[in-house]
């Protein structure tokens, strides 16, 4: 019986490439959702004082950056300087096309062209962390902003016979 409302895990040596890409963008908005959860509207509409002293300020949550998302800030401000020295856009992501205005990125900045999709990949990270805490629906609430209904969504994985072998949880990769 295959699963309807879980996606297969993610391949790690996808997410790591992506997390190590020559666009810092791209480097940014991938760690900033396969660490933190964030949605892709969150990583568009972030603005330039959202992340300070590696804490991340992502609507009502105060986020501490995890260690490997912390350099990719700094890599992708010192390439935006670079690029658009005169940049006024108080958005963190800036495109060729909005660096001179004041608006967020298009819907498929910086995705395009890459193999992982946000939300592939938001649901690969909270379902890691729903296995990984062996259902803890608080702390998904709070680790991700989810109501409990959204992270119960995420719970019925944990319990699903598909993901037991002989009574044992399966983790997923």
């Amino acid at each position: 019986m295959g699963l309807s409302f879980s996606p297969p895990a993610l391949d790690p040596a996808v997410i790591r490439d992506e997390l190590n890409h020559r666009d810092p963008a791209v480097a940014l908005a991938v760690a900033l959702i396969a660490f933190h959860a964030l949605t892709k509207s969150d990583c568009r509409n972030l603005r330039l004082t959202d992340i300070v002293d590696g804490r991340l300020t992502a609507g009502d949550r105060d986020i501490p950056l995890a260690a490997p998302v912390r350099t990719r800030p700094a890599a992708w401000l010192d390439h935006r300087q670079r690029r658009w020295p005169s940049c006024a856009n108080p958005h963190l992501l800036v495109s060729r096309r909005t660096a001179p205005r004041l608006v967020p990125v298009g819907h498929n900045f910086p995705w395009k062209g890459i193999t992982l999709r946000p939300q592939a990949l938001r649901e690969d990270r909270i379902l890691h962390e729903i296995h990984a805490t062996g259902g803890d629906v608080r702390r998904i609430c709070d680790l991700f902003g989810l109501s409990v209904e959204g992270a119960t969504r995420y719970l019925k994985t944990v319990e699903h016979p598909d993901l037991t072998i002989e009574g044992e949880r399966v983790t997923r990769a």
